[in-house]
């Protein structure tokens, strides 16, 4: 199919540094983008830090902002509205919209309303963690009318289909697994720059436990913090080393300090050299409410790290077959138990278990690819889709 312009698919996803925008963003990255091409509708109006990034790619970024409303539930509604607009000026077609929870339903209604012709939903989540009870009525209520919104049904994993999608497509098997897809060579262990990282972040000889994540309740952070306290009464060299920003992170500042343990926590904030960030960790610790199938998981095995998560997150991330799981209810000192376990261990790349998993970004981004450029073909022959 040739064609003057590349398709353009608008995609929901914050700009910063978690696992869904590196995700779509990595992927765009790898696309013909001559052909295909993202624009990004972000629901917060501020600078994020992976926004410059996509801009130079060719992407427009849309804002549909109700920040300045009190109430949720009142933001919910005109937030409704403000997607239509959105949709409507910039004459969108296609949504590739990257749930959290049902209760989306409701943006891509607007999305709808402003004029979408098709709308492929995307499951991240597999719970709803601390959400509201708002949240969950009201997800309870729309779930059954997504078939009527969404036309395409993905997923990161068999348990975020689960949570996400009604019965009926659940049970006509109506949903697609995507594989978070990551540039294996990118992620690959280097001990080069491990040694030249952890020297220069003054590291050297440091046990090193990592986190990456929003800061937020679902990444359960104040319980890790908790945890870390007694990791550092057993082991004096270790560091807490947390990549991320959010809502949360001065709540979490204020705790460590609390805890007495702020000299050993480091609050990285958001970091465009992740890739090179799992070089200087030893151990990456994961004690999630809820996720679908964490992309942070996949990064970290492909760098051949050990990965400690909870119970709570799906076993399909375990692709190296060596991450242990543990209950949020355990005592902490199993935890400090299993991540003293990895003091010292000899550290191998897991590339090729990734690849043979189907973690590798470009079969994901040919597949995604693939998917779009003959929907639209489909569509222009049909309906005449513009």
């Amino acid at each position: 199919m040739d064609r003057e312009t590349p398709v353009k698919i608008l995609v929901t996803a914050p700009l910063g540094v978690g696992g869904i925008s590196n995700m779509m963003i990595n992927i765009q990255k790898h696309l013909d983008r001559d052909k295909i091409n993202f624009d990004y509708l972000v629901f917060h109006d501020r600078k994020e830090a992976m926004e410059d990034v996509v801009l130079n790619m060719g992407s427009n970024k849309y804002i549909a902002s109700v920040d300045d409303v009190k109430f949720g539930f009142c933001r919910r509604i005109l937030r409704i509205n403000k997607i239509r607009k959105v949709c409507k000026a910039n004459d969108i077609k296609i949504l590739h919209y990257n749930a959290d929870s049902p209760a989306d339903l409701t943006n891509i209604l607007g999305a709808k309303l402003g004029g979408v012709k098709f709308v492929t939903i995307h499951s991240h989540n597999a719970g709803y963690g601390t959400a509201g009870k708002g949240i969950k009525i009201l997800s309870k209520i729309l779930k059954p009318f997504m078939p009527k919104l969404c036309d395409n049904y993905w997923a990161c994993s068999n348990l975020a289909a689960q949570f996400l999608f009604p019965k009926s497509i659940i049970e006509k098997k109506r949903y697609s697994v995507l594989p978070n897809g990551i540039e294996l060579d990118k992620y690959d262990y280097n001990p080069q720059i491990r040694g030249e990282l952890r020297k220069k972040m003054g590291l050297d000889k440091k046990f090193v436990i990592g986190h990456v994540g929003r800061f937020s309740d679902q990444k359960n952070h104040t319980f890790l913090l908790d945890i870390f306290k007694a990791v550092h009464q057993k082991e004096s060299k270790a560091i807490l080393l947390l990549f991320g920003v959010g809502e949360l992170m001065e709540d979490m500042k204020k705790k460590a300090k609390f805890l007495g343990i702020d000299k050993y926590v480091i609050f990285y904030g958001a970091s465009n050299e992740m890739e090179k960030m799992w070089q200087v960790m030893d151990v990456f610790v994961m004690p999630s409410l809820h996720e679908g199938l964490p992309v942070t998981g996949i990064e970290a095995q492909a760098s051949g790290l050990p990965c400690i998560f909870s119970e709570n997150i799906t076993k399909e991330v375990d692709v190296s077959h060596k991450s242990q799981f543990l209950s949020l209810a355990a005592d902490i000192d199993d935890w400090v138990t299993a991540i003293l376990s990895h003091k010292n261990q000899e550290r191998h790349s897991g590339k090729q278990l990734l690849k043979d998993a189907g973690y590798d970004i470009m079969q994901t981004t040919e597949d995604l690819s693939q998917f779009y450029l003959n929907l639209i073909s489909k569509y222009e022959k049909e309906s005449g889709l513009k």
